[in-house]
């Protein structure tokens, strides 16, 4: 549980790095990290059937494609884009 409440903090940070360059998938995340905190309560004070397991479980999983289709976005797919332009090598150095 440590290790999951660890990811929270982290996710809740996410949409902060997201904000400068992709503002709507910043907005998008939101829900979903506050489901996350949602379900953290609701494990930390009682019990939950099989259904509300599979529910967080999903939510995680979701959060996890979601961060790293959000680092490819930002920090990839530019370098990507960058390395077969070769002009755009040109501009960097002029």
């Amino acid at each position: 549980m440590d290790v999951f409440f660890v990811y929270l903090l982290i996710v809740s940070a996410t949409p902060l790095f997201l904000w400068d360059q992709r503002k709507n998938l910043a907005l998008l995340h939101i829900p979903f990290i506050l489901l996350l905190w949602v379900y953290f309560g609701m494990y930390a004070t009682m019990d939950l059937t099989m259904g509300m397991h599979v529910i967080g479980v999903s939510l995680f999983v979701i959060n996890l494609v979601f961060a790293h289709v959000a680092a490819y976005l930002i920090y990839a797919k530019p370098v990507i884009k960058r390395k077969a332009d070769p002009k755009s090598n040109l501009n960097i150095i002029k």
